[in-house]
This record gives C-alpha cells, sequence and structure tokens, in this order.
C-alpha cells in the first residue's frame, strides 16, 4: 500500500513540475511575441557650413535614433549615445567631431564641429515621412 501511494505522489510531483516548466515557457514566449519592437526614428535635412573648409557651402544629414543609440545613414560618420528622455538634447563626441543635438521646436538642430577638415555645420532636421 505504502509502495501505490509513494508512486502515486511522485507520478503527480513529476507531472506538476513538467506542467509548470512548460506553462512559464509558453507563458514567456507569449510576452516576448506580444510585446512592440523598440522602433528606430530617421531624422533628415540639409545644413549649412558656417566657418571652415567650404563655408557657405551646403550639406545633407539623415540620422538614426534608436533608443539612445545614435548612427549616421548619410553624412558624417556618427555612431555613439545621447539620453533621449525627456527630449533627444546632448553632446556626443567622437574622434572625427563633436556633435551638439537639441529639439528646436518640432524640428532637431544639429550643431557639429569637425576636426579634420576644420569646419562648423549647423543642420536642422525633420522626422523622416
Amino acid at each position: 500500500m505504502y509502495i501505490i501511494y509513494y508512486l502515486k505522489r511522485n507520478l503527480v510531483t513529476s507531472i506538476s513540475y513538467y506542467g509548470s516548466c512548460v506553462l512559464s515557457q509558453t507563458i514567456l514566449l507569449l510576452c516576448i511575441l506580444i510585446l512592440p519592437a523598440s522602433a528606430s526614428q530617421i531624422w533628415e535635412g540639409t545644413g549649412r557650413i558656417i566657418s571652415g573648409v567650404g563655408e557657405g557651402g551646403s550639406v545633407e544629414l539623415q540620422l538614426e535614433f534608436d533608443g539612445e543609440v545614435v548612427k549616421s545613414l548619410s553624412g558624417p560618420p556618427l555612431d555613439g549615445k545621447i539620453n533621449t528622455e525627456p527630449s533627444l538634447n546632448g553632446v556626443i563626441k567622437t574622434k572625427t567631431a563633436t556633435w551638439e543635438i537639441e529639439g528646436c521646436g518640432e524640428d532637431l538642430c544639429v550643431n557639429l564641429q569637425q576636426y579634420n577638415p576644420k569646419q562648423t555645420v549647423f543642420y536642422r532636421l525633420q522626422p523622416k515621412k
């Protein structure tokens, strides 16, 4: 009699253990599928070279913001991090330049100080549609 009780108890314990594992994995997979993926935001526009090589010229820039990561899709190379809360404001220093980014109403103003060639460029970007 004790052997039957022992076998039933172990069988119930094993089934409930594996059942809870399957249930928790199913819930985890559903949460991953339901949660939204972080969407990147692309800003683009033109800039004016305000000093240095090519002064007075016009240049294009396209930046991608993915969370705190900022990358240039066109224009001077940029791959850095910036605080995006509560707004897109901050400074990113790279080996070749210093990028000052701040919100300008509904636009994004970017002041770029390049080291080689030495020049300053002011961009006004809008969200890509």
